[in-house]
């Protein structure tokens, strides 16, 4: 009985190390392929019996074929993954930025400004020159195209990654659906996991679905007892089994800029901290704090206040007869300030100066400007009757909110001068600019067809080009306005802000990638195919199937002996 005995365990031995040798085939054939984890044959002493006084064993068993994988590093890798995604997505968003801002070009933004700074400088030298007077509104134009440009390709970039969201919606919707299909598949195969055997190939797939879900969004996962995996965002759950969570995209009611992907069932957002869908959430509203659009929008906004203020004082060649405000007034009774929240307006004055060709004579009246945050402040209506009062003049307020100041007769013309209130540039009288922001900052047109009326003289109409001088300064001196910065401090200031989150941004992305690149070669080391240590397990495998069979030869021919004696 024992010679059959050990024909049964060499027996058996051989199939063990014909599937050794399989499993080893199976990892050599797959050693290139991407995503493979690497298996390996379990193996177990069979149950020994009794015999006699003797307790036999009966060879040995192959209970299984398993990946070799550590869960723990795969987690902090998924992690890494998701961190990595969402630093490339900005750091995309970022080169952009850089190429948009072209600041080592002679059609950078800090030339644009600098040109449209020394037209002012050339028109002091020349005041009475319609051609200067030209140069400078078309340097204006300029600037304010090289704005509205920017702001456009800005939006332009976050439209584009607005609707990223909508398709990276499709792939968590996808790749979730890919992952509860393989966990009943893989449920299927092993059984529950009364199996000790891993469903390889199909868990090499589900792995790299997870994989990449997390380069979308920030996820935990988490293997149950019968095989399939939960898988959480932050700490709702996406699928469990085969159950899974759909999710859709949704824009603000009251917001069209605000786009968020929820849960379908219960339209709860996704609690999201990395991955590329993060990265979209960010660079998709340029106009939040430090964003992009609100930089340039602060920068237009900078541009057009204290440029305006300056040219509202000045006079050109020409006086007025007729002006219209192009901003609009709220309610006429309630104080500037409150009746358009756009408005900037200080205590203090200005100047109507009135002239009478006829006779040469001017007179000048100060118009006073109340804002200390009382009830008593000056409003639209106060402001207009101040003004129509003067002789000469006539001045109301349009249907749709304008305030319009016109002469009596061809003979009378006005100018504006020493407004410390800044209520001209405000509402835009005899401003430079128009507008509120880099989207729809221009020149005003009234100006650009008639280049008279830039306003370069301080002393009186056609009288010297003292405020284009001070116009010229504002992009190098300091200005209250700007909290003591020029108009150039500004924007040197926006840049290098620019430039330090970049660069900390890259540094953040690289110092990822790098602790990225260490959990992958740690998860190779662990599940990857060595061929050298494979090559190993084969000659083993080969060499144990060799000795079986000599074995199962052995015993054959002792019973061969056995039964020629009987």
């Amino acid at each position: 009985m024992s010679l059959f005995g050990a024909v049964q365990s060499s027996s058996n031995a051989l199939r063990v190390n014909q599937i050794g040798l399989q499993v080893v085939g199976n990892n050599i054939a797959n050693a290139n392929t991407p995503g493979y984890i690497r298996q390996e044959l379990i193996q177990t002493a069979a149950q020994g019996y009794r015999s006699g006084d003797v307790i036999i064993g009966q060879g040995v068993l192959a209970i299984g074929v398993q990946q070799k994988v550590d869960n723990l590093v795969l987690d902090r890798l998924r992690s890494a993954t998701s961190e990595v995604s969402y630093q490339e997505q900005l750091e995309s968003s970022n080169q952009q930025t850089e190429s948009l801002l072209n600041e080592l070009s002679t059609r950078d933004f800090s030339s644009m400004l600098n040109r449209f700074s020394n037209a002012f400088q050339e028109i002091s030298n020349q005041p009475g020159n319609e051609a200067m007077r030209a140069m400078a509104l078309q340097r204006g134009q300029e600037l304010s195209n090289q704005l509205r440009g920017l702001s456009e390709s800005v939006l332009s970039a976050s439209e584009k990654n607005r609707q990223g969201i909508y398709s990276a919606s499709d792939d968590i919707n996808r790749l979730s659906n890919s992952i509860a299909k393989l966990n009943v598949r893989i449920m299927e195969l092993e059984g529950g996991r009364t199996l000790k055997s891993d469903a390889v190939g199909l868990r090499d797939e589900r792995l790299k679905a997870l994989d990449e879900l997390a380069t979308i969004v920030n996820i935990n996962v988490s293997e149950q007892t019968n095989g399939s995996v939960s898988v959480f965002i932050g700490g709702d759950f996406l699928l469990s089994g085969a159950n899974r969570r759909d999710v859709k995209v949704v824009t603000s009611p009251f917001n069209e800029n605000h786009t968020e992907v929820q849960f379908t069932d219960t339209e709860t957002a996704l609690d999201i901290s990395a991955g590329r869908l993060k990265g979209l959430y960010d660079t998709a509203a340029p106009w939040k704090p430090g964003g992009m659009k609100y930089n340039l929008d602060k920068m237009a906004k900078d541009l057009i206040n204290v440029v305006n203020r300056l040219h509202s004082q000045g006079q050109g060649t020409v006086g007025f007869r007729d002006v219209v405000s192009e901003a609009a007034v709220g309610p006429t009774y309630l104080p500037l300030e409150q009746s358009n929240p756009d408005f900037s307006i200080d205590n203090g004055a200005f100047t109507i100066t009135v002239t009478d060709a006829r006779t040469n004579a001017a007179k000048t009246y100060d118009i006073p400007v109340r804002q200390l945050g009382l009830a008593d402040d000056t409003t639209p209506k106060q402001l207009v009757d101040s003004i129509d009062a003067i002789d000469g003049l006539a001045a109301s307020i349009t249907n749709d909110g304008h305030i319009q100041i016109k002469s009596d007769s061809e003979a009378i013309k006005f100018s504006f001068s020493n407004d410390t209130s800044g209520v001209l540039a405000a509402i835009g009288i005899n401003t430079f600019f128009r507008g509120n922001n880099s989207s729809d900052i221009e020149v005003r047109p009234t100006l650009v067809q008639n280049p008279s009326q830039v306003a370069v003289s301080l002393k009186g109409i056609g009288n010297g080009g003292d405020n284009a001088i001070r116009i010229a300064e504002a992009f190098t001196k300091a200005n209250d306005l700007l909290g003591g910065l020029s108009l150039n401090g500004v924007y040197d200031g926006m840049i290098a802000d620019t430039t330090r989150s970049i660069n900390e941004q890259k540094g953040i992305a690289d110092g990822l990638r790098n602790f990225k690149q260490s959990l992958e070669a740690q998860h190779l080391g662990i599940s990857g195919v060595n061929l050298d240590e494979e090559a190993i397990k084969m000659m083993l495998f080969q060499r144990a199937f060799q000795a079986t069979s000599r074995v199962i030869a052995a015993a054959t021919e002792m019973l061969q002996t056995l039964v020629e004696l009987v």
